[in-house]
């Protein structure tokens, strides 16, 4: 039978080579080279894996050797347990990080600890593979970094490449490895490219590598943040500090040698990785460095790493995982301690690059296909600018800056690299026109800064300027002003009528106002539905799960009042009564915080007549409700003072034309006018 690292790739001059394509290499040489290699998962088969790593596998040696599991974790790691036991060397696909959880008893209990249960007479060579890491845009349980759990359990052998090569040679040695593997697998590197020749034999398990030599510092990472550290060692070069990169590549066994090496020779320490900071890796790697290179080190040992919290949203997942900034922050920090002065970046000049944006799922680069526009013409702000073309579609990029086109830093046809700069705009400054006075047509001179209690001309004291974080709702209103097509339309009714309809029911306005909704949405359901712009498609909910502003001690809140559609007036106007006292004490449930497909907004608790608000993606429509004022109003041809209320919608223009929005709201508008509020579609 062939040796299990015996290379079955014909050897190839080098080439530009993902790490994805990598991985494929290590599996297929792996499937060729030994029989008891077995690779299984969800959807590795016919579809390949969710980032297809095992594509062509299952064509190339059929689906006894390469196939689809159920979706249980917990089965596939049981049956690679067993397989191991038989003599199999199983390769198993998680297909997500946070995925593997339900697996974990498996893992920790079984797998990690058969060999020691049976005093190393039964070997269990098996590999899971688990891709990790944010970066991706992915949501909740899809960017976890799990390594310190794995890397905590005994018995097991954690490793995580971060360039392709390092991703063949390691895989191609866990399989070969009589010991089970976690071979971590960072997701945003999947698309990552270099010049590699396959197939590749780099260093064993247990061996770090230099991925930069420097003098001034340490900079620990592995796997999803050993590209990180390059960049900022490559910035940080630029302001006079030659830092050393090292690269851990396994966890288990960790190559504390080289370590301790290169700390004692740079004196200093800095560990970064995207897993929360707290009883991480970061934190093992500082004691052990404290531990044996005291008497060596200039400075403490500091740690950049993700925040003690849940994985955030995609919106949010830029200020939960380390950056370049906050890597060069601890740089200048690790380095002031010692004394050393760090040189500062020169003020921006007003001409602005757009570099090509992370376009998500772990992509690195993109091919230019079109530029939609030249050098010295004008753009605007969000104007596309230019077409591009991934490895998973074609996309349009918008300009985030606003001026004229002073270069275009690469042809059509050209692949560009993530972070590589597009084009470059001379920033226009605008004028404030004719004017009668103030500063003239001009932009006005910045004032000098001051510093906090700075004393001005006559002696008192100026105040110092204050900066607030952004609410986290920040990044969803601007996208949704960026991404949607939205209109606003109005009318003025009089309420009269549904203010009578309230007291003979005893029910409140914001009830009658939701039922008026309710049914015109069951007459308009394109008012009840999502747009999926990846497909090109108008997604009509079935369900109405109705979101309505109550306004609490602590602010505007929004909650949920799911399956709305179906509950009668009555019911309805418990719900609301329940869930607004809810929140008012801060006990809303989650499960009615989010979820909404329609908005009700009133705007009259604030005591104005109406207002044009931004729609709550990916909601496609929202009623408000203004203030009910006392104003003269025409009633059988003579002047009344009556009881007025302005109804606007807000519509995402994709989903229908004026036309359609128009008789929605006159739907709601003739339900409050008329003061009559149907039970139409209640109770079903």
């Amino acid at each position: 039978m062939a040796q299990a690292l015996e290379p079955a790739t014909t050897a190839q001059s080098p080439k530009s080579t993902s790490m994805a394509q990598a991985l494929n290499a290590a599996l297929r040489d792996a499937l060729a080279a030994d029989e008891r290699v077995l690779v299984f998962g969800e959807d590795v088969g016919r579809l390949g894996g969710v980032f297809r790593v095992t594509d062509g596998l299952a064509d190339a040696f059929g689906e006894r050797r390469c196939f689809d599991t159920p979706v249980s974790e917990a089965g596939i790691a049981g049956l690679a347990i067993g397989l191991a036991m038989a003599g199999f060397r199983p390769v198993v696909e998680m297909q997500f990080d946070a995925f593997a959880y339900p697996a974990f008893e498996q893992i920790a209990s079984h797998m990690a600890k058969m060999r020691n249960r049976t005093r190393g007479r039964v070997a269990l060579p098996i590999v899971v593979r688990i891709p990790y890491g944010g970066g991706i845009g992915a949501v909740e349980h899809h960017s976890d970094s799990s390594e310190a759990y794995y890397a905590h359990t005994a018995g097991l052998k954690v490793v995580t490449p971060a360039t392709a090569a390092d991703a063949y040679s390691l895989l191609r040695e866990a399989i070969a490895d009589p010991d089970p593997v976690i071979f971590l697998e960072p997701k945003r590197h999947y698309w990552s490219k270099e010049e590699t020749e396959l197939p590749s034999r780099t260093e064993p398990f247990g061996t770090a590598a230099i991925r930069r030599p420097g003098t001034d510092a340490t900079l620990v990472g592995y796997g999803p943040s050993v590209s990180l550290a390059l960049a900022a060692a490559a910035e940080a070069a630029a302001g006079g500090l030659d830092v050393e990169v090292l690269d851990l590549r396994t966890l288990v066994p960790l190559d504390d040698r080289t370590l301790t090496e290169s700390v004692r020779r740079t004196g200093r320490c800095l560990v970064v990785h995207e897993a929360q900071g707290f009883a991480g890796v970061g934190a093992e790697i500082a004691a052990l460095v404290q531990e044996r290179c005291f008497d060596a080190l200039r400075a403490p040992v500091l740690r950049v790493t993700g925040l003690d919290a849940p994985y955030p949203p995609p919106l949010l997942e830029g200020a939960h995982i380390p950056g370049v900034p906050r890597v060069l922050a601890a740089l200048h920090r690790l380095l002031g301690v010692a004394g050393r002065a760090v040189s500062r970046p020169s003020p921006p000049s007003s001409d602005r690059t757009f570099v090509l944006p992370d376009l998500g799922e772990g992509l690195a680069d993109a091919e230019l296909l079109e530029w939609k526009v030249a050098v010295g013409d004008t753009v605007a702000h969000d104007q596309v600018v230019a077409e591009v073309e991934t490895a998973k579609t074609v996309v349009t990029l918008p300009s985030p800056f606003a001026g004229t086109v002073t270069a275009l830093h690469c042809p059509a046809g050209e692949v560009v690299q993530v972070g590589a700069p597009l084009l470059t705009v001379a920033e226009a400054e605008f004028g404030s026109g004719a004017v009668l006075t103030g500063y003239g047509t001009g932009a006005p001179e910045r004032w000098p800064a001051r510093s906090a209690g700075q004393v001005g001309q006559v002696g008192q004291v100026e105040p110092s300027d204050t900066r607030v974080p952004m609410d986290a709702a920040a990044g969803k209103f601007l996208r949704a002003h960026t991404d949607i097509p939205a209109v606003t339309i109005w009318a003025d009714v009089d309420a009269t009528g549904l203010l009578a309809e309230r007291a003979s029911r005893g029910t409140g306005l914001l009830a009658l106002l939701a039922r008026a909704c309710l049914t015109g949405l069951a007459e308009f359901p394109e008012f009840n539905s999502r747009v999926d712009g990846d497909r090109g498609e108008i997604v009509r909910l079935s369900r109405v799960h109705l979101g309505f502003a109550a306004q609490t001690p602590t602010g505007l809140v929004v909650p949920v009042v799911r399956d709305a559609d179906r509950l009668s007036l009555d019911a309805l106007a418990a719900e609301l009564r329940r869930l607004t006292d809810l929140a008012r004490q801060d006990a809303l449930p989650a499960g009615h915080r989010t979820g909404g497909t329609f908005t009700l907004n009133n705007y009259g608790v604030f005591d104005v007549d109406g207002a044009t608000p931004i729609l709550n993606h990916p909601q496609v429509a929202m009623v408000g409700v203004g203030r009910v004022t006392d104003r003269p109003w025409a009633v059988d041809g003579r002047v009344e003072v009556r009881k007025i209320v302005n109804l606007s919608l807000t519509f995402d223009h994709r989903v229908c034309d004026g036309g359609a929005a128009a008789g929605f709201l006159r739907h709601v508008v003739d339900a409050v006018g008329c003061g009559s509020v149907r039970e139409s579609g209640a109770g079903r």
